[in-house]
Parts: structure tokens; C-alpha cells; sequence
């Protein structure tokens, strides 16, 4: 859904980042029951992988559902990382996302060590979560700015 409503992002651009904004307000509640209903199913489902791949793959259950919040969290970075660039604030996603990727391998090294497959994920889930944040805190940003300068 979020590529098929890329061109749209650049469309609404056009009228700032309240065009981009209204746009993924619309797409938001889609996003979410997606994401909820992935959250679910990595949980629900996670038991199976042992009946599919073998015994073996016992321990990549937990993991599976440990991982179960990245559709939501992707999902949400995805349509705030769009409103950005459709409303030409390319500079501005790519910064923040290269940002946490380097935070992501930084507390990868600092985590696996002492936490071993859990510290991978908790360094996974912590600094793609703080990319949403960053990615809504830039995106407020810009649509005050934009608020502000339609003022005056």
C-alpha cells in the first residue's frame, strides 16, 4: 500500500506538508490494523515454525515474537519517512535514517555481546523506534514552519 501511494505523496507535496500530512492521516488507519493484525500473527503463529522447519528452529519462536511490533513500527516510519519526502525534505529522512542505522549498529555491538539474540533485538527495536520519533518530531517541525510562514 505505501508504494502504490509513493507518486501520491510527491502529488500532495505540492501543497506543502499539510498535502503530505493530510495524505497519511488517510493511509494511518490502514497502516495500523495491518500492523495490528501482523503483531498477531507473528504471536499467534510463531509455535508453527517448529512444524514447518523442523525442531531444530525451536528457539526462533520467541524471537519471532519479540520482533512482532516491527510491521507496526516499519509501517509508521515508512508513511512519516513519505510525508518527508513528498513534501521535499529528502535531506532531512535520510539524515535521521542514517543517524539510527549508525545508533543501530552501535548498540549492536555494545548489546550482543552481553545479551547475546535479545540484545539484537532490543538494539533493532529500540532504534527503529526512536527513528518513528525522530521522523514525527521532524515532520511536526516542518508543518509548524509551515503554519507559521502561511500566518505572516
Amino acid at each position: 500500500m505505501l508504494s502504490a501511494s509513493y507518486l501520491k505523496f510527491f502529488q500532495e507535496g505540492a501543497k506543502g506538508i499539510q498535502g503530505c500530512l493530510n495524505l497519511t492521516k488517510r493511509l494511518l488507519p490502514f497502516i495500523a490494523i495491518y500492523g495490528v493484525c501482523s503483531l498477531v500473527g507473528f504471536i499467534f503463529f510463531a509455535p508453527w515454525i517448529t512444524y514447518i522447519l523442523g525442531d531444530e528452529y525451536y528457539n526462533a519462536i520467541a524471537t519471532v515474537r519479540w520482533l512482532a511490533p516491527m510491521p507496526i513500527i516499519g509501517s509508521i516510519q515508512l508513511l512519516l519517512a513519505d510525508t518527508l519526502t513528498g513534501a521535499g525534505f529528502q535531506k532531512t529522512r535520510s539524515a535521521i535514517q542514517v543517524a539510527t542505522a549508525l545508533g543501530n549498529v552501535g548498540l549492536n555491538f555494545w548489546l550482543i555481546p552481553l545479551y547475546s539474540w535479545k540484545g539484537a533485538v532490543w538494539a533493532t527495536l529500540s532504534s527503529e523506534s526512536f527513528r518513528v520519533i525522530c521522523l514525527a518530531i521532524a515532520v511536526g517541525w516542518f508543518y509548524r514552519q509551515q503554519k507559521n510562514s502561511e500566518k505572516n
